[in-house]
């Protein structure tokens, strides 16, 4: 499956989402890429990649955070619901090592 297609997926499952929960906000990011070798005193060379998780789907309703983790593909890994202080400290690490792909609100 291609980059588009994994997106077009992606985008079909956040609105199915939106339209069977009734959430407020659903946010969908992608995981930027970590070093993950580095070679050299400086480092002259670095390699860079995405392991495991590649895309978050957060999903606000209320005071609650649900995320579910997606692969490379699209397919869905797992799923974590978060609610009070531990939503806040868990959105705010998110918005650190992920970009946002789109948002769809009600």
């Amino acid at each position: 499956m291609g980059p588009r297609a994994v997106l077009k997926s992606l985008r079909n499952f956040a609105a199915r989402e939106l339209k069977e929960k009734r959430v407020d906000l659903i946010d969908v990011r992608q995981v930027k890429m970590g070093s993950v070798m580095r070679k050299g005193k400086l480092p002259d060379l670095r390699v860079w990649m995405v392991r495991g998780t590649h895309y978050f789907i957060c999903i606000f309703s209320g005071k609650s955070l649900r995320i579910y983790y997606m692969d490379k593909r699209g397919q869905m890994l797992s799923a974590d619901e978060f609610a009070g202080v531990e939503k806040e400290m868990v959105q705010a690490k998110i918005s650190k090592m992920t970009k946002r792909v789109f948002r769809l609100q009600t």
